[in-house]
């Protein structure tokens, strides 16, 4: 397509005349090309300077490729249904059951169809990264230059507009039906058995475990030299598709932002630009409803709606697996799905979720063609003020399933949840708040951390239009929970309720979260950090410094909290007579004496704590079972309770705190880790085989730390290439096990927690900020931005966020000029 101006009258007349006497054979002169600047700065950040859209676009996805090309070609694999073509089966038939699930889901079918409606600006830029990224997988020698991951692999090829898309639409089904891809293809009728056997965790299945965050907006009554600021702290996987890579975009007189955002994406999800700062929380809203369908008795492909039965839809799908001989199989294999979405089997958590004579479970996704993401980020990264900042989630509505904080230079602190939820008729929302206390709905709602089971028989559990959004059937901006404040607000995933100590948002849907319930141990410390001296001044007020200092600090809940009970507690206690041995806990109640409180590199004992409350762990938003506590929630008191240990009981034998710290101290000796080992001996990041490992300080959600740093046995990742070593997890305990480990078999192996950490304050000479990247800019272990970022979060050292010109400038490492080529 060439570029064309438009000119004043006269001039076109006056240029007709003079084409007329021209040689009509004369080619017109190309258009020029843009010309894109990419200056990297330390530890290989670009900052992109573009003209446009499209050159924008152009250089993100030239330099994401030049360090992460494989992350992003393997996850255009994944979609187009092609891992067991060049991975074979994969364990327990993964990329089988992948491959067919995602076939089913159709992304990028739906990415075709939805490619033309996107914004001009939006599909500039995203045409802009595509031919960026095919740019520099050109520029590789061959396949055997690329980067280590996908060395040599044939998967890797030019990726199109379209599949780029389907990867945004990917990435908008995280905390949805992407959990569900293999149940999906698993989901067959009673009798029908493809022998594909699957087993679900729930704990990632129903809630969005694996994903989390604290986020802090404060206005200039809780800012300290200076009008606004923001204090990031996304928790994300360490490895595959869901790092973050920072990016300083500049489109000269439109658009000047810096952050970071995922591979794939040619926008800036958390940062800041010259007026605004923002963070991100992932939502404990709801992303789908679970559908239970009443089958026909005499037919399990029907079911009834209202008074009368639908047919359940049936598509023919196939897939190429190679075999053990290089040989590739063809094979064949029908999804279901009905009217609310597909078929899912889930008969591994509870029989009753199964396909049976009976019922079967169908899922509808409000995401599921929130194609919406890219416009969306775009217009939040040009907002110059709060009030254009929410004009511009009104009008794209392409959240997917975040929380927003919000501070401005103005002085305002902002919360809000324009996340896709569903909307639920009043009836309905009404008598789900009650019947999720009870069984067997409880079960899955798990607190509000989980999911809701509708009657997918009765029309009036459909989800209902206001006529208000973009896609049918969600709730609007407007109905939506949301806070501007001058002091602060805060999230850490529990719901929208607790967003302010005093000013609580209440009388939402239930499909936002629970309201008046008991908090995570988690949400309670970041309250308590933000409402006590412990790191801000006497009036509550942080400046730079102490923002980082929320983060070093490594404090948690427990570890201000009834520590000194639970040593006064074993240290009254006799020895225990357990079954075959006696315990005498002098030790750990000496070593929970001397811990510090934290988590620490040189914290001492701080592991004999974590197995403590692990003993109480359950699979629900409060974290700890009851029976830990002396006294339980208080809604007056929500940062407070639940409070105490449990009361002593009269026989030492039966008191659960002196039996789980019993259990806690032989877990560790059976793991040959001392008690009063200090923390940077048991826990560490491995990156990659052949590497060292690093230490890292932090701990677990349920410990109420604010800096989490948690080994996940099973990332939210979909990557076969992730590169961080964790090992096996353990039912009894949060270690994780793994005997080619050289240092100890049993250990905290860490993989997901804080990843980017960012805190900026709006001052008189404009935004300051210093950030952490945990795991560096590149996922390819032979570049030299693999872990050099790693070992400045393993010390926490803080480095700033380079924006202005002169600190770019003074920065700078090396400069790209890249010329942009017009669209075809």
């Amino acid at each position: 397509m060439r570029i064309s101006f438009p000119l004043p009258a006269i001039t076109l007349i006056t240029a007709s005349l003079v084409l007329a006497g021209c040689n009509s054979a004369t080619p017109e002169p190309a258009p020029e090309q843009e010309q894109v600047s990419i200056t990297y700065t330390s530890y290989g950040v670009p900052h992109i300077s573009a003209t446009s859209y499209r050159g924008m676009g152009y250089g993100v996805g030239y330099s994401q490729a030049a360090e992460n090309l494989c992350t992003l070609a393997e996850q255009i694999t994944k979609l187009k249904s092609e891992q067991a073509r060049f991975f074979g089966p994969g364990p327990g038939q993964q990329f089988v059951l992948s491959d067919l699930g995602y076939k089913g889901l159709r992304l990028t079918e739906r990415a075709s169809e939805l490619l033309s409606s996107l914004p001009d600006n939006a599909s500039a830029t995203l045409h802009g990264y595509v031919a960026g990224f095919n740019q520099r997988l050109s520029e590789f020698a061959s396949p055997a230059a690329y980067p280590s991951p996908c060395r040599n692999a044939a998967w890797v090829a030019p990726i199109t507009a379209t599949e780029l898309l389907a990867y945004h639409l990917d990435l908008a089904l995280l905390a949805s039906s992407r959990n569900f891809i293999s149940a999906m293809a698993a989901a067959q009728p009673p009798g029908n058995d493809t022998g594909y056997q699957l087993t679900l965790d729930a704990s990632r299945i129903f809630n969005a475990n694996g994903l989390g965050s604290n986020g802090w907006a404060l206005g200039p009554e809780r800012s300290l030299g200076a009008n606004a600021s923001i204090l990031a702290n996304p928790h994300f996987p360490w490895d595959g598709e869901l790092r973050f890579f920072e990016q300083h975009l500049t489109i000269a007189g439109e658009l000047d932002v810096t952050g970071v955002s995922m591979i794939g994406m040619p926008a800036v999800l958390i940062g800041f630009n010259q007026q605004l700062g923002w963070t991100h929380t992932v939502s404990q809203g709801k992303r789908f409803t679970l559908y239970q369908l009443e089958l026909d008795p005499a037919n399990p492909l029907r079911y009834r709606y209202g008074d009368s039965y639908r047919d359940i839809e049936q598509t023919e799908v196939s897939i190429e697996v190679q075999l053990a001989d290089g040989s590739l199989q063809l094979i064949n294999h029908t999804l279901y799905r009905s009217h609310f979405g597909p078929l899912v089997n889930l008969a591994s958590i509870d029989p009753s979720l199964g396909w049976n004579s009976q019922s079967a479970i169908a899922i509808k996704d409000a995401n599921q063609n929130n194609s919406r993401m890219l416009q969306q980020w775009l217009a939040l990264n040009k907002a110059s003020d709060t009030t254009s900042f929410f004009a511009a989630l009104a009008e794209h509505q392409g959240i997917p399933w975040v929380n927003t904080l919000l501070a401005s230079s103005e002085g305002k602190a902002s919360y809000v949840d324009a996340s896709q939820v569903p909307r639920l008729a009043g009836p309905v929302d009404a008598m789900l708040k009650v019947a999720v206390q009870q069984p067997p709905l409880s079960l899955l709602w798990q607190d509000g951390d989980g999911s809701l089971l509708l009657p997918g028989n009765d029309p009036m559990f459909e989800w209902q239009d206001s006529g208000h959004t973009i896609a049918p059937g969600l709730v609007p901006l407007a109905e939506a929970p949301q806070l501007s404040r001058n002091d602060y607000v805060f999230n850490a995933n529990s719901s929208h309720w607790l967003s302010h100590l005093t000013a609580r948002l209440q009388g939402y849907p239930l499909v936002y979260g629970p309201e008046q319930t008991i908090r995570s141990p988690r949400t309670r410390y970041n309250g308590l950090l933000l409402n006590s001296d412990w790191v801000a001044d006497s009036e509550y007020k942080f400046d730079l410094a102490a923002l980082k200092q929320v983060f070093n600090h490594n404090g948690s809940l427990f570890g201000q909290l009834f520590v000194a009970d639970i040593v006064s507690r074993c240290q009254a206690a006799p020895p225990l007579q357990l079954p075959g041995q006696t315990v005498n806990l002098a030790a750990a109640c000496q070593t929970l004496a001397a811990w510090d409180g934290q988590y620490q590199l040189h914290s001492q004992g701080a592991q004999l704590m974590r197995e403590f409350l692990a003993s109480f762990r359950i699979p629900s938003h409060r974290a700890l079972a009851d029976v830990l506590y002396a006294s339980g929630f208080d809604s007056n008191d929500p940062l407070g309770t639940p409070a105490g240990i449990a009361p002593a009981t009269a026989v030492a034998e039966q008191d659960p705190v002196l039996l789980a710290l019993a259990s806690a101290m032989q877990r560790l000796q059976q793991a040959g880790i001392a008690l009063n080992a200090p923390l940077n001996e048991v826990q560490y990041l491995i990156k990659a085989q052949q590497q060292a490992p690093i230490a890292i300080a932090g701990g677990y959600s349920f410990e109420g730390a604010f800096n989490m740093a948690e080994g996940v046995s099973g990332s939210r990742s979909t990557s076969k290439l992730a590169t961080v070593i964790t090992g096996q997890g353990r039912p009894d305990s949060p270690l994780l096990t793994l005997s080619e480990d050289n240092l100890r078999a049993d250990a905290y192996r860490l993989n997901y927690g804080s990843s980017f950490v960012m805190a900026l304050q709006f001052t008189e000479a404009g935004p300051q900020a210093e950030m952490l990247l945990a795991y560096s800019q590149s996922h390819d272990p032979e570049s030299v931005h693999f872990a050099d970022q790693t070992a400045m979060f393993s010390q926490q050292q803080w480095r700033p966020m380079r924006f202005s010109a002169a600190d770019i400038a003074a920065d700078q490492v090396s400069q790209l000029l890249l010329t942009v080529p017009n669209p075809d």
